[in-house]
């Protein structure tokens, strides 16, 4: 979970090149090339979700800083 997280957190911060209307996927996969997550990025928000669909986190980003949320709200990792 943590390693998810974290890659959420650095999907964030290489969206600031796109445009807030454009829906940007991405997958991380395991070395072996399972697929672990989903990625959907649009604006300064990224949901992760597994690959059944089911969301995992959400995050958001504003002036430099990424909050990574549960799906109930909870906040997980904060990064700077």
């Amino acid at each position: 979970m943590k390693t998810a997280v974290m890659v959420v957190a650095l999907l964030c911060f290489s969206v600031f090149g796109f445009a807030a209307d454009k829906t940007v996927k991405g997958e991380v996969r395991d070395p072996s090339g399972k697929l672990l997550y989903k990625t959907y990025t649009r604006g300064n928000t990224t949901e992760t979700r597994e690959p059944s669909g089911k969301l995992v986190t959400k995050s958001k980003t504003t002036n430099g800083k990424t909050e990574v949320r549960s799906p109930t709200g909870k906040l997980l990792y904060k990064a700077k």
